[in-house]
């Protein structure tokens, strides 16, 4: 059977109504026997009636023909109407096939059992206004032939026709009925998936905004606050430094106070100097702190990285831990490769802490920074001459809060697809090496 529809959508939102069914949806298997019974149907009368049969009046011509006609209308509509959507040409398809089956009946009682058939067409194909008086001529015309044919009425003839038409138009709205409604649920069934797709997703995001604020508050009301306040002392410390300076330079020489030896006065003016200068230092590395701070509240990455790259910033690193007083030497093998930003992030957050605890937390006199590309893999090696710590005991989280630092590089670091290796021992200094894929896995990528 063909699969086009011509009739007007139901404005219910149940079961399409008799006289406004829906185009339906035909299962192939279901068309493909449909094809089959057709043709079925179609040689059987053919034979029967080119053989001679008691219902046949002509020849053996005008039904062979007639059958070959048929057949080849039947199977080119069914190959052609089926992308139909006006339904125009499955109505004209239907007309024709109609008017054919009539020309058989009149040359021959054998064809009359395509009326079920094409009562089923009929009622699949046509609005039920149409279909109902369309099917009841069908059932008629099924009735009259017979008993042409034979050449007397029975009540068999009659009932017969009557009975297998109507059983074919019932059957045939039952499978239109129960195919609604598996489309039906198939359609509900997909826009509930959707619908708890899309809540799902809203959901993370919400979470994930909410998370954002609340760190984002935490952040500014706790350590962009105290960096505020460093930021005013270190200001303070270094103005009435300035002060102190003005006024030893105007303090006029008398006769009453000794020459000061030249090595007192260089030995202090280079114990000022280096007091200004770690005053300095202090007050450029708060700002640059809270400029990350105010950075990261806005969801953005570091201003060295996001400038000047990771080896710029490792750079900077070792001259800002320089001026802290730490010897530290920053060096660099191999061709740079482009990497991910958030994997240069987590690289420069991995020098940091680990350059932080050397200083920190290590005593340590000298740290070397070390940057490494290779084929496959990047990475960050910082190493101390410091008094160095057991690498294989458990780390305990220290009464101040801190503690931290490795576990949140290893975390990070592992975000990116890489690895975080220590090797320390007590009194003979730590290494730290990070190390990423040059080929960023999938959740490292640059979002």
């Amino acid at each position: 059977m063909p699969d086009p529809g011509n009739a007007a959508p139901s404005a219910a939102a149940g079961l399409p109504a008799p006289g406004a069914r829906s185009a339906p949806v035909i299962d192939r298997y279901v068309l493909i026997a449909g094809h089959v019974l057709f043709t079925v149907l179609l040689v059987i009368g053919a034979v029967r009636a080119v053989a001679g049969g008691p219902l046949t009046t002509t020849g053996p011509v005008a039904p062979l023909v007639l059958a070959v006609v048929t057949g080849g209308w039947y199977g080119a509509g069914a190959a052609r109407i089926a992308g139909d959507a006006t339904g125009r040409r499955s109505q004209a398809w239907l007309a024709g096939l109609l008017i054919l089956w009539l020309a058989l009946v009149a040359v021959s009682g054998e064809f009359i059992w395509l009326a079920f058939l094409l009562a089923m067409l009929v009622w699949h194909l046509a609005p039920a206004r149409v279909a109902v008086p369309v099917d009841m001529g069908v059932a008629l015309v099924a009735v009259v032939g017979f008993a042409w044919h034979q050449g007397e009425v029975q009540a068999g003839a009659v009932i017969g026709p009557a009975v297998g038409i109507a059983s074919a138009v019932v059957m045939t709205e039952i499978y239109h009925r129960l195919r609604a409604q598996s489309e039906e649920r198939r359609r509900l069934l997909e826009e509930l998936v959707h619908t708890q797709a899309a809540l799902a997703d809203r959901e993370r995001s919400a979470g994930r905004l909410a998370e954002r604020e609340r760190l984002a508050r935490e952040i500014h009301d706790t350590v962009g606050q105290s960096l505020s306040s460093v930021i005013l002392l270190l200001r303070a410390a270094l103005a009435d430094s300035a002060m102190t300076d003005t006024a030893v330079t105007a303090t006029p020489d008398t006769p009453d106070t000794p020459d000061t030896p030249d090595a007192h006065t260089d030995g202090a003016e280079r114990a000022h100097q280096a007091h200004r200068i770690q005053l300095q230092t202090a007050l450029d590395s708060t700002l640059a702190a809270l400029g990350e701070t105010r950075r990261l509240v806005r969801g953005l990455d570091p201003e060295s990285i996001e400038k000047h790259g990771l080896r710029t910033a490792l750079e900077a690193l070792a001259e800002e831990n320089r001026a802290m007083g730490v010897r530290t030497t920053f060096t660099e093998h191999g061709a740079p490769h482009p990497l991910p930003r958030r994997t240069e992030v987590a690289l420069l957050r991995a020098a940091q802490e680990a350059v932080t605890n050397a200083r920190k937390h290590a005593d340590a006199g000298s740290v070397t920074i070390t940057l490494t590309h290779q084929e496959d893999e990047t990475s960050v090696d910082v190493v101390d001459d410091g008094r160095g710590f057991d690498a294989h005991a458990p780390r305990q989280r220290r009464s101040d809060g801190s503690g931290y630092g490795l576990a949140a590089m290893r975390t990070r670091i592992g975000e990116c697809s890489g690895t975080v290796v220590v090797e320390s021992g007590e009194g003979r200094g730590t290494a730290v090496r990070a190390t990423v894929p040059t080929i960023a896995a999938p959740g490292a990528q640059e979002g």
